[in-house]
């Protein structure tokens, strides 16, 4: 018994001595604290105020910064004398900080940039307002709009810098001898407006003297446009031009707008402004913005003064806001109902009248048409053309006897303004229903010479149809013949 306890405690020592130590077990240490974070505030950035400058010029910039900005597509800074100045080079906003400072800077173009000084020279009793506007359409941005009030000129657009003020500009009157039209210069087609085009290129021979007529309307669902009149002068010759312009619209009545432009040119044919167009350049003579629906008419005379000149070119155009692409002259259509280019100024009709029972008709504005001097194509409804009558009224009674003139409009709603007799007269709407223009009482065996001017002015329904009779005299008293009659009373 002795033996097996002494068996078994051999054999658990033994075990001991064999048997794998614990896994030890880690002793704990503290945490180390969390880093303490100091904030650390930002670098103060001032945003100033929006910076404007004028493209092509220089500013002074106000900035104290040591150190050049960042590069900028849009602008140029240059330090001159310890100050920045800043160059605009093209229109658009420039956003960026410079050291502690955040700037926008805005770079617009101007709407008018005119010359310190200019000269105006008119002629007549043209109005020194228009012809102000005639000199500074030259120095106008291509997007801006030009009004004058009181010798102040105002111009703005979209993204342009606005002009308000009174220019220095000296007012100077010369004399330019009055005399017929030579040629009627016409832009009519395209009448409606469908696409931006040249409408018209037409030569101004030098010397001549040449009546133009404009009328054209943009369609109702077509976008704005810009209509434009302008002399374009070849290279290397200068021409000097005397200019008359009376341009109405845009107007939502065609027929309103056409006879404003020709009852305007009545009154004034013989005055207007010059301008000198050196070679290579341009003379914008009108400007104005047709929005659809609307019509813009204009009567003007152009001559060129200098003998020995070279042709410039009449070029009247349209184009949407936003097209700057170059414009091409479309070819004409030879069925056209309306007409451009070149055609005779006047039509001159000597009639005779008899008193009695037979009535006298003659028609204004029908056929036969006047021819385009280079195409031959017809102008239907002459538009633009002077009529010169002579009426030779005859009593080869032993009555005295009225003679009466009277205008009806058959195709359709017309005006007119028309010289009778040494008077200006305007029509109200013509219809189908004969209006009395004018009566004269003629003594037994006795004969009268009547001078008669109008032309169909655009916007109109032509023909006119004029009528003459004869009747008892009324108790209307007669009116005086002019002393003297003219040789012509519309240029």
């Amino acid at each position: 018994m002795d033996e097996l306890k002494r068996f078994f405690l051999i054999w658990g020592l033994a075990s001991l001595a064999w048997a794998q130590p614990p896994d030890p077990v880690p002793t704990p240490t503290p945490a180390e604290p969390a880093p303490v974070v100091v904030p650390v505030a930002p670098p103060k950035v001032v945003t100033h105020p929006r910076f404007l400058v004028a493209k092509g010029e220089s500013l002074r910039f106000p900035s104290t910064a040591a150190s050049a900005p960042p590069a900028q597509e849009l602008l140029r800074f240059e330090k001159k004398g310890g100050a920045w100045f800043v160059t605009g080079l093209a229109p658009g906003i420039a956003s960026f900080n410079w050291e502690k400072d955040h700037w926008d800077i805005l770079v617009r173009e101007r709407a008018l940039k005119l010359p310190e000084k200019g000269a105006v020279s008119v002629f007549g009793d043209y109005p020194a307002g228009a012809a102000l506007l005639h000199w500074a359409r030259d120095f106008l941005h291509p997007r801006a709009d030009l009004k004058e009030a009181g010798g102040v000129l105002k111009a703005s657009g979209a993204e342009l810098i606005a002009f308000e003020a009174a220019p220095k500009v000296e007012l100077k009157s010369e004399a330019v001898e009055a005399r017929k039209a030579d040629g009627l210069i016409l832009s009519n087609w395209p009448e409606k407006l469908e696409e931006d085009q040249v409408l018209l290129e037409a030569p101004l021979t030098p010397e001549k003297h040449w009546r133009v007529m404009v009328h054209h309307r943009n369609m109702p669902e077509q976008p704005p446009r810009w209509l434009e009149v302008e002399i374009v002068q070849p290279a290397g010759v200068d021409e000097r031009y005397a200019v008359t312009s009376y341009l109405t619209g845009p107007a939502s009545d065609e027929i309103f707008a056409g006879h404003l432009a020709a009852a305007r040119y009545f009154k004034a044919p013989a005055s207007g402004y010059l301008v000198s167009v050196a070679g290579g350049k341009r003379h914008l003579l009108e400007r104005t913005l047709i929005k659809p629906g609307q019509t813009v008419s204009a009567m003007l005379a152009v001559r060129g003064l200098l003998p020995r000149a070279q042709a410039g070119v009449l070029r009247i155009s349209t184009r949407a806001l936003d097209n700057t692409e170059p414009l091409a002259l479309k070819p004409f259509d030879a069925k056209a109902r309306t007409a451009r280019g070149v055609f005779p100024a006047e039509v001159i009709r000597e009639l005779s009248y008899q008193v009695g029972s037979a009535y006298l008709f003659e028609d204004i504005g029908g056929q036969p048409y006047l021819n385009e001097v280079t195409t031959g194509s017809p102008s239907p409804g002459n538009f633009g053309a002077v009529y010169r009558y002579r009426w030779k009224l005859d009593n080869p009674t032993d009555q005295p006897q009225e003679v009466r003139m009277e205008m009806s409009a058959r195709g359709g709603p017309a005006r007119a303004s028309i010289w009778l007799d040494g008077e200006s007269i305007e029509t109200e709407l013509l219809k189908a229903e004969p209006r009395l223009l004018k009566r004269w009482l003629l003594p037994p065996a006795s004969k009268r010479e009547v001078v008669m001017e109008t032309f169909p002015q655009a916007g109109s329904n032509f023909p006119l149809s004029v009528t003459l009779s004869s009747r008892a005299p009324s108790n209307t008293p007669d009116t005086p013949a002019p002393e003297t009659l003219p040789n012509y009373y519309i240029p």
